[in-house]
């Protein structure tokens, strides 16, 4: 565990989880395949799979909101037309009925017994507007307009995660489209080395050499921004969880005041004169009817999808592995090595950053009450998406090495994320490949990728921390404040700092996964942060 692997951005992630006790099964059919998305292995289920799936989320919730912006408006009209009967009423009751025509369920046939009980009511209702208006309408009004306020920041944070995902993977493209271009600019200056006279040979190697340079930038650039690109798509996944659970809450609330209002109703209704009493059975009865568990399960049944997500990973695809393209053999696997150096690189460092995080969550599992639900949700989310981006990483280096090995007539070795890579060509013939592996296999954590040994120069180059590589967060950074010891702690790595009580630690950094880096008597580590108060 380095210093440098805590600056990882995956730390920085939105807090979620799931919960969809009552609710989530109430998804229209396109969400129901997404319900399971982000959740397993955990019981319960979310809503919204990918950008798609959120947006039919919203649609669908907007629905609601529209469906009970039109039930008050209905109450108000209902209210102003009662001291003028039957013929006003008539037409309301008919507005409410083609109201709830796109609802299904108890909850929508409450609401159309509502109806036909106003159809009937048409002469008898003149001492209800007040109540319909007061207790009814107008509360309901300002609860739509709340919730379309505290919806509109939620969808636009989704929105803004999208766009950056858009704009990542539009980096990726271009420096891979760059990439591959100077090492065909480079791949055709060392054949012109071939062909040339004497005279223009020192030139033209002086020219190879400045685009071996180049091309050796490009294929790190490209490296890079594939890595940033799926840290992107894995920021957008747990926005649009979180954002997902936040318009569920939503959901919930609005339900439940269309119940309440759809009792009270009910109520001012009952006390009406005895001739209502016919015409307020038959109302009761749907009333008491509504069970908003079995609506959700007659929604789901009717057009829920199922089956566990795949994610979809858009591995790195250099153009040394294409074999359609022509390439010098010896140019061909120097470039195969430099790829599995660079991947090799950011392995070892998502491997660090997975053993912090998983040595916190076994903290929690020993102390539950170590750090709050949050915190320990949250770990456990950066736990996953550490394990999916080494499952990225180690895909990568998997493919490059064996089309390494087959340059080689070397074996390798079977890989259980063989039968889940998939290459395909894009419209400018590009190779592009993908990993799709099973949530259940993603997320396992007991499967170890030996990487190819490669040749000890190349082990040496890597050691030897080249300065093209070397990690810009070596150096601690200015200090960030001061903090005093408040328990004993006792390292147990050597990237780790012991403390004792009363200590005073400067602090360098705040992690933001309950660790800090600080420095306290010429020494330097992490530290938990629960074991210290800020000065």
């Amino acid at each position: 565990m380095s210093h440098a692997s805590f600056k990882c951005r995956r730390c920085q992630r939105s807090r979620s989880r799931s919960r969809m006790q009552r609710f989530s099964d109430i998804m229209p059919h396109p969400l129901q395949a997404a319900i399971q998305q982000f959740t397993y292995p955990f019981p319960m289920e979310r809503l919204a799979q990918g950008y798609d799936g959120f947006e039919e989320l919203r649609k669908f919730i907007k629905h609601g909101s529209e469906f009970s912006k039109e039930v008050a408006i209905i109450l108000q009209e209902r209210a102003d037309v009662e001291s003028a009967y039957a013929k006003g009423l008539n037409k309301l009751a008919q507005k409410l009925l083609k109201a709830v025509t796109t609802s299904v369920g108890s909850l929508a046939d409450g609401w159309k017994a509502v109806g036909v009980a106003m159809e009937q009511e048409a002469e008898l209702h003149k001492n209800l507007a007040t109540g319909l208006l007061e207790d009814m309408s107008k509360p309901l009004k300002t609860l739509v307009e709340g919730q379309v306020k505290a919806r509109k920041p939620i969808e636009v944070t989704v929105d803004k995660s999208y766009k950056t995902l858009q704009e990542r993977r539009a980096e990726e493209f271009r420096s891979k489209k760059h990439s591959y271009a100077c090492a065909k600019d480079h791949e055709k200056a060392e054949e012109n080395v071939t062909t040339a006279k004497t005279k223009d040979i020192s030139k033209l190697q002086k020219r190879c050499r400045q685009l071996q340079a180049t091309l050796k930038k490009a294929d790190k650039e490209y490296t890079e921004n594939s890595y940033k690109a799926e840290t992107a798509r894995q920021d957008w996944d747990m926005t649009v969880a979180k954002a997902s659970n936040q318009l569920q809450q939503l959901e919930e609330e609005r339900m439940r005041s269309m119940q309440d209002y759809l009792n009270k109703y009910n109520s001012h209704v009952s006390v009406l004169a005895p001739k209502l009493t016919q015409i307020h059975a038959c109302l009761n009865e749907a009333v008491i009817s509504v069970d908003l568990r079995q609506d959700i399960h007659t929604v789901v049944q009717q057009k829920g999808v199922q089956g566990p997500r795949q994610p979809e990973q858009i591995l790195i695809d250099c153009y040394a592995e294409d074999t359609q393209v022509s390439m010098n053999m010896d140019r061909r696997k120097e470039a195969l090595r430099n790829y599995l150096i660079y991947i090799h690189q950011l392995i070892e460092k998502e491997r660090k950053g997975k053993d912090g995080v998983q040595k916190l969550v076994d903290v929690y599992k020993s102390k539950p009450n170590f750090a709050d639900p949050e915190a320990q949700e949250d770990t456990r989310q950066r736990l996953h998406q550490t394990m999916l981006m080494l499952n990225f990483l180690e895909a990568s280096h998997w493919k490059i090495n064996s089309c390494l090995c087959k340059l080689e007539a070397r074996t390798q070795q079977q890989h259980p994320f063989d039968q889940y890579l998939h290459s395909s060509r894009d419209k400018q013939n590009y190779v592009v490949s993908t990993l799709k592996l099973p949530l259940s296999m993603a997320l396992d954590d007991t499967a170890d990728y030996s990487a190819y040994n490669l040749p000890n120069d190349y082990y040496m180059e890597l050691a030897a921390g080249d300065d093209e590589f070397e990690d810009e967060f070596d150096d601690l950074p200015s200090p960030v404040g001061k903090c005093q010891a408040l328990y004993d702690y006792a390292a147990n790595e050597k990237d780790e700092l012991s403390i004792k009580k009363g200590d005073e630690i400067t602090v360098y950094e705040k992690l933001g996964d309950g660790w800090w880096q600080g420095e306290v008597n010429g020494r330097s580590g992490i530290f938990p942060s629960t074991y210290v108060q800020e000065l």
